[in-house]
């Protein structure tokens, strides 16, 4: 979309890899749950298919740092929060969990055949309710992330006019698209928006100069600009369209109950031993956390 800086933009985005911790040689950071012991009354429970193949499979985009992302000395490791945490309900079932890499858009429509669960940092809304269920297992809000020192003179105040980089099918992009029908509603320039298959290339677009902010999730608006070496920044969103918080769900296809109530009941354990604790302290990230696991709750996303 650069045509002759191309180039320019590889370079950019595999040096803000590096600064990320995305660049494929990073140490791993992984949560240890070699001592989670099996619980045997949920262990029972499990799906036949699931208990025979002894993995449980989650389908995750693994580009949205910090909740999954591809790192590790070959770089196609799958790392981050969500991956902990399906490493967490796995070992608590007597089972290993797998995580297999997918575009963000397809994993909801491929849950219960090339997925059990999905593990992407899904915002739980009241649209996806209609064709999946969740288990909540975080509270987060939308952040801006800009170039540090703001150079482009962005104001969360009034977006109209501006180039926005986001990730293709994510809520993030829909309520953008709502902010941009009230600025032309009010006569006000249309936004211009970068729509992106990964929050990454959205991010490098940000970084490199090419949009004047991006979109995304608190925790991962937060863990970019801390790892970027001070050259981005976070700011707040304004207005009833951007400054949301709410729930992060497990997915899990609509029609099996019963591996929702089991997902749910494990990730309830995890919570009272301490587990999810440690693991989200692990990344910084406490703060994200919620009291317990609840199935297809109401959500401010």
């Amino acid at each position: 979309m650069f045509g002759k800086n191309s180039r320019t933009i590889a370079i950019a985005r595999a040096a803000l890899l590096g600064l990320l911790g995305l660049g494929g040689i990073a140490s791993a950071q992984t949560f240890d749950v070699s001592r989670i012991e099996v619980n045997k009354e949920l262990a029972a429970r499990l799906p036949e298919k699931i208990r025979q193949a002894g993995v449980l499979v989650g389908g995750s985009d693994n580009d949205y740092a910090p909740w999954e992302y591809l790192a590790g000395a070959d770089g196609q490791t799958p790392e981050g929060i969500d991956i902990d945490i399906g490493n967490a309900i796995a070992a608590k079932l007597g089972v290993k969990y797998e995580s297999r890499t997918a575009q963000f858009t397809t994993i909801l429509p491929a849950l219960g055949t090339n997925y059990d669960i999905g593990m992407s940092a899904f915002s739980i809304t009241e649209e996806r309710k209609k064709v999946v269920n969740f288990v909540s297992y975080a509270e987060t809000g939308n952040e801006w992330l800009i170039k540090a020192g703001n150079p482009t003179g962005f104001d969360p105040t009034d977006i109209c006019g501006r180039q926005i980089a986001v990730q293709s099918g994510s809520r993030h992009e829909e309520r953008l698209m709502i902010v941009n029908k009230e600025c032309v509603d009010g006569g006000h320039k249309e936004i211009t928006v970068l729509p992106f298959k990964t929050q990454t290339e959205a991010v490098t677009r940000v970084a490199v100069g090419g949009a004047d902010a991006t979109v995304t999730g608190s925790a991962t608006a937060l863990y970019a600009a801390f790892k970027s070496n001070k050259a981005l920044e976070t700011v707040r969103p304004v207005g009833e369209a951007l400054d949301v918080r709410g729930l992060n769900g497990i997915a899990i296809t609509k029609s099996d109950t019963e591996l929702t109530e089991l997902i749910a009941d494990t990730l309830t354990t995890l919570i009272k031993d301490g587990t999810y604790k440690a693991i989200l302290d692990s990344w910084g990230m406490g703060a994200v956390g919620v009291p317990e696991a609840k199935i297809n709750p109401a959500s401010e996303h």
